[in-house]
């Protein structure tokens, strides 16, 4: 017969300690009890990524309200992927709580995450506690995140670059307000203009070379024949009167098309900025508070 494999002993073990709880669980939320007597089997489904046990171990009436059980269910829920949920329950801990500080740092986490940046501000604005410097790690990002120059200026003015949980994160912060802020960004009237002094200049202005080289060849051809066409047949004539339409539409498009890529070209590289913002801004928190 062949041998379990450690993985397979650690998975049936686990399988066999959540078989045990659940029949004990008509007894044991009779009546509701301290989170502390399943703190560590709590803490292995969360260490072990078994998120969905927990959340169902964790929800209902079983425990007694407190601040560890309100920052065990968002931690749960911030594993799991649900930050809206999260953030919610980490908003429940109180500041006289041993987890107030990783709930308020985890909590900005999930509010950045979601979109809810005036709450994270909140949040890091009501903080006293003694990570200041991850405080206003924080408070930087989120001031990105609205493109807030002031806010970010303000918060970064308190960044060591000693603290190596931080350090990376610091000077990418430091990076993308370069680019956002001190870098002149690509102007879609410049594009514009280029590209109605020779078509299809705006567009490789804009980062698209192929498709500005495919408009200054088409706006040429175009214009070409409609040249040919003027002499050999006059400007009545209906081959003109064609190329000569085709020719203005795409080289009125090529401006409007090189004004529209710098704004899309702008947009795109804002996104990247704000996914690499958000991505290392729960590093720390993560190495911090393990």
């Amino acid at each position: 017969m062949k041998e379990p494999t450690g993985g397979g002993v650690k998975m049936r073990k686990t399988k066999l300690l959540l078989a045990l709880l659940l029949v004990c669980a008509p007894v044991c939320r009779a009546q509701q009890r301290p989170i502390s007597q399943d703190l560590g089997f709590i803490d292995y489904l969360i260490g072990n990524n078994f998120t969905t046990d927990a959340l169902s171990w964790l929800d209902g009436n079983a425990y007694q309200p407190s601040d560890t059980l309100a920052y065990l269910r968002g931690l749960t829920l911030y594993t799991a992927g649900k930050l809206e949920l999260a953030a919610e329950q980490f908003s429940k801990v109180p500041a006289e709580s041993g987890y107030y500080d990783r709930s308020v740092f985890y909590g900005v986490v999930s509010d950045a995450y979601s979109g809810s940046y005036d709450r994270g501000l909140g949040r890091l604005e009501a903080y006293n506690g003694p990570y200041q410097e991850l405080k206003y790690f924080e408070m930087a990002a989120l001031s990105l995140l609205k493109d807030d120059k002031a806010g970010y200026k303000a918060a970064a003015s308190a960044f060591t670059y000693s603290d190596y949980t931080m350090t990376e994160g610091e000077r990418l912060f430091d990076k993308v307000y370069d680019e956002r802020y001190a870098t002149p960004q690509k102007s879609p009237w410049l594009a514009a203009g280029l590209s109605a002094a020779i078509p299809g200049l705006g567009k490789i202005y804009a980062g698209r070379k192929d498709e500005g080289i495919a408009a200054l060849m088409t706006v040429g051809v175009l214009a070409g024949f409609t040249a040919e066409a003027w002499v050999k047949k006059g400007p009545t004539d209906w081959r003109t009167i064609v190329f000569g339409t085709l020719g203005s539409l795409f080289y009125i498009g090529n401006i409007y098309g090189s004004y529209m890529s710098v704004g899309i070209y702008n947009d795109t590289l804002k996104d990247a900025q704000n996914t690499a913002v958000v991505f290392n801004l729960h590093l720390p928190v993560r190495s911090i508070f393990k």
